[in-house]
């Protein structure tokens, strides 16, 4: 016993030794990132003179950075989550371990109206369940929205059962005085990991609401494109849905919507089925040229009679690939797609992402704030936030230069 635990201490050692290598790449890397930046800014003073207008430009290129770090099309999260998870994992071939270092997190939102700071803890459950494999769990940090954890976790797994594997992360608020609050999630497609180009894969994940992974079933739909401008969407039916109600199946209803059209409709409600039969059709006002750019987003949802309707699963459908000579029919797999970034796109949040162009001129007639519109020497991290959007964004300075 007193071996093989010794054998395991070594071998945390080394895992920690090799992700330090990963680190100091890391930072070389950021090093050849800054030295490439100057060389470009240096060229550019060689070739075009230097001008209080040209540090004007500059400084606007970091204002317009920020903006566009606030941009709802790249937002981090949504509703009551913030904040980021860095995870590390490696795969040992001898041993057929998969192993997961949960790192760290940074900017975690605290979910306790009595104080600003969090007791954070992650819980880590694969999917499909690992046999014998119990849900694996962190220490909890008092009082931080930046622990550090550096705990190492192992799943017994062979090379071919990675492909179908996920991980699901999720970041918790300790509570010792009732149930634990929910700070964010992510979801890890372990199939993405080449580990034999690669032996070590370390990376931050944006924090997510929590994904319902019991939504199943299928949607039928059809769409067609009628000339010169007219798209229609056939909501057939549903087949296999998952039923919310312990004592009864779902009465399930359709919303769909084209984002950019400023229409949305629905089906009617059908009662006491998992197997619904729609046969609606919804006609959507859409120009030829702008196919490429729309998608169509379905929402199945089960209407409770004491509020607070259940979602079903939505279906994204792109329109890059349609073709407006041939109609198209088929069964689309539903799925928990309320993290995607479709569904926060600009097209959904089209308001304010208007206002967000708006302040920016603003910001730039005015010469406001005025210390962004200075000479900057040394290090700095300018950060901005919007609450309505639930979005922030960050520009690191290094002597004046924006470094990406």
């Amino acid at each position: 016993m007193g071996k093989n635990q010794s054998k395991y201490e070594d071998h945390l050692m080394e895992e920690g030794q090799e992700v330090q290598k990963v680190q100091n790449i890391n930072k070389i890397h950021g090093l050849a990132r800054l030295i490439s930046a100057k060389r470009d800014h240096q060229q550019i003073v060689a070739a075009q003179g230097w001008s209080r207008q040209d540090e004007d430009m500059r400084n606007m290129q970091i204002l317009k950075g920020l903006f566009k770090k606030l941009d709802p099309t790249v937002m981090k999260a949504v509703g009551d989550v913030r904040g980021e998870i860095q995870i590390s994992f490696k795969y040992d071939f001898k041993r057929h371990l998969l192993l997961v270092k949960v790192i760290k997190c940074r900017e975690l939102r605290s979910k306790d109206l009595r104080s600003k700071m969090s007791d954070p803890y992650v819980k880590l459950e694969m999917t499909p369940d690992v046999e014998d494999a119990e849900e694996k769990r962190t220490r909890v940090y008092p009082q931080t929205n930046n622990p550090k954890f550096d705990e190492i976790f192992a799943y017994p797994l062979t090379e071919t059962e990675l492909i179908n594997r996920k991980l699901v992360v999720k970041v918790m608020d300790s509570d010792l005085l009732g149930r634990d609050d929910f700070l964010g999630e992510v979801i890890i497609d372990i199939n993405t990991f080449n580990f034999r180009d690669s032996p070590i894969h370390t990376a931050w994940y944006n924090l997510n609401m929590e994904t319902d992974l019991d939504v199943s079933g299928d949607l039928e739909v059809s769409v067609e494109f009628q000339h010169p401008s007219s798209l229609l969407v056939t909501i057939h039916g549903a087949h296999g849905l998952s039923a919310r109600d312990e004592v009864s199946l779902a009465d399930p209803f359709v919303k769909v919507t084209v984002p950019g059209t400023k229409l949305m409709f629905q089906t009617k409600e059908l009662k006491n089925t998992v197997d619904p039969v729609w046969n609606e059709t919804f006609e959507f006002e859409v120009a030829l040229e702008e196919l490429p750019q729309r998608y169509i987003i379905f929402h199945v949802i089960d209407k409770s009679t004491f509020g607070g309707n259940d979602s079903l699963g939505q279906v994204i459908i792109e329109l890059m690939t349609f073709n407006p000579d041939h109609s198209l029919h088929d069964f689309f797999r539903l799925a928990d797609l309320r993290n995607t970034e479709r569904l926060k796109s600009k097209w959904a949040q089209h308001a304010t992402a208007e206002e967000f162009r708006e302040a920016l001129v603003a910001h730039a007639s005015s010469r406001h704030p005025t210390f962004l519109f200075q000479e900057h020497t040394g290090k700095k991290i300018v950060s901005v936030s919007c609450r309505k959007a639930g979005a922030q964004g960050k520009v690191r300075i290094i002597d004046g230069i924006p470094v990406k």
